[in-house]
């Protein structure tokens, strides 16, 4: 097992929002995710202070944690799409346009002000690319309330509404949000791909964010928070996209995976119906077998036979039925079956697992030291053993970790040998322990620290 690098990674994330390489280039359109991934990460890592009082800036410029709170927040406001007023009926205020987009790449735009001046015609004098995305507008808020912002400049009846028209008949949420006022997502039946779990998950986590604990927002505009979205149809939806494995596919009748089962499973808990949804007749023994769909994503624990010589196998009839010693191997979590190993599912399952009070199950300390196996001497995570780290897997990993030391997932752990190794093993596994029970405590739902939910 590897230590934990807690030094490399607050270095990686940290360098990583000021500059990243060219490859990620292509991703210029969601850099806002990018940065999401950043803060989230340097917060579970308590580098972000959590009184918003404090000063804005963390650290000072060359040291290992630089982070200048007042520039990226005021960043993200600035991405900020302007919502345009809608005057048919059946949408709460009328609005359409609420939210954000993933980086400012149109370059200037028409602000608040120019909005103001041009109600005459606000859909012709808008960029037709200057759309808000809902899984854009969901890490934006993220971000904001890991930085320490309250929200209060955000224009929250309008994303509220917004989302509200963006939801069609059968529950999904339509990812693009649109700049005229003309639009109706009735016309949109057929862009499944734009209507998937993804997109209902990131819809709910802002739809909660911004309607949770906040008596001010209970009733806006005469309207309760439940008017805003259709829990009832959101919530069949989600169990229509449910497989004959008893997982969650990205849309109905495609195949069970890890990414999107967990965008289900979170969104049934943040709608506060999961355990309402679990003990319905009808899904009888769902529970069940989600539960033990996730479990067996988790790789077969293989042995290493190690010989006298020094070598190893995997096979004990190489070594002609003689052992002298056997190690369990790390064993991460695949998306499907029959994959390989990825470290972002260890969070999209180990999640799962999470929510459903059944993360005791899997084999806690196989899959972190799968994880830690995958740190790069750079900080960060790969995707796998020996890859180079991106920022999505790292955020994942960091995740994983840190909820890891949560429901007994990692209390279970054999007492190990007085040799060398087995003690050089058991200090190593003492820093793991010790350095992951530091990270902050994830809200697994929203995928942000619990501390800065209210």
């Amino acid at each position: 097992m590897k230590k934990f690098e807690r030094l490399r990674h607050i270095r990686y994330f940290s360098h990583s929002l000021r500059t990243l390489p060219k490859q990620y280039s292509s991703a210029d359109t969601n850099r806002l995710s990018l940065v999401h991934f950043c803060v989230q990460s340097l917060d579970i890592l308590g580098c972000l202070p959590v009184d918003t009082d404090d000063e804005l800036i963390c650290g000072t410029a060359g040291e290992d944690v630089y982070v200048n709170r007042g520039e990226i927040v005021e960043w993200i406001y600035g991405l900020g799409t302007v919502p345009t007023v809608r005057s048919a009926d059946g949408y709460v205020g009328g609005c359409v346009g609420g939210g954000f987009k993933g980086s400012n790449y149109l370059g200037p735009i028409m602000s608040n002000d120019d909005a103001d001046n041009n109600n005459d015609d606000q859909s012709s004098s808008r960029h037709p690319y200057d759309h808000s995305h809902i899984a854009m507008t969901y890490v934006a808020l993220c971000t904001l309330q890991s930085l320490g912002d309250d929200l209060s400049r955000i224009d929250k009846h309008a994303i509220l509404s917004t989302l509200q028209g963006l939801q069609k008949q059968n529950g999904s949420f339509v990812a693009l949000s649109p700049t005229s006022t003309e639009y109706d997502v009735a016309d949109e039946v057929e862009a499944e791909d734009d209507c998937d779990l993804r997109f209902m998950y990131a819809a709910i986590a802002v739809w909660y964010i911004l309607t949770s604990n906040d008596d001010d927002d209970d009733n806006v505009n005469n309207t309760t928070t439940n008017d805003y979205i259709n829990i009832e149809s959101a919530t069949q939806y989600i169990l229509s996209c449910k497989s004959y494995e008893g997982a969650l596919g990205l849309t109905p009748g495609r195949e069970g995976h890890g990414g999107s089962t967990f965008c289900g499973i979170a969104s049934l808990y943040l709608l506060g119906v999961l355990d309402d949804v679990m003990s319905r007749e009808e899904l009888r023994g769902w529970k069940d077998e989600l539960t033990y769909w996730c479990v067996m994503r988790q790789k077969s624990l293989m042995k290493k036979v190690v010989d006298d010589d020094g070598s190893s196998t995997t096979n004990k009839n190489d070594n002609n039925g003689y052992v002298v010693e056997e190690e369990e191997q790390p064993a991460g979590m695949v998306g499907r079956p029959n994959k390989k190993e990825d470290t972002c599912y260890s969070y999209w399952i180990g999640g799962t697992l999470h929510l459903l009070s059944s993360s005791h199950l899997m084999d806690g300390w196989a899959l972190r030291e799968y994880v830690l196996l995958c740190q790069s001497p750079y900080g960060g995570f790969g995707k796998v053993v020996g890859a180079m780290p991106d920022l999505l897997h790292s955020f994942y990993s960091m995740a994983w970790l840190t909820l890891s030391k949560e429901n007994g997932c990692c209390e279970n752990e054999e007492e190990g040998d007085d040799d060398d190794d087995a003690v050089y093993e058991s200090e190593v596994r003492s820093q793991v322990r010790e350095s992951i029970g530091k990270l902050s405590k994830l809200d697994c739902a929203l995928g942000m620290c619990a501390k800065r939910t209210r």
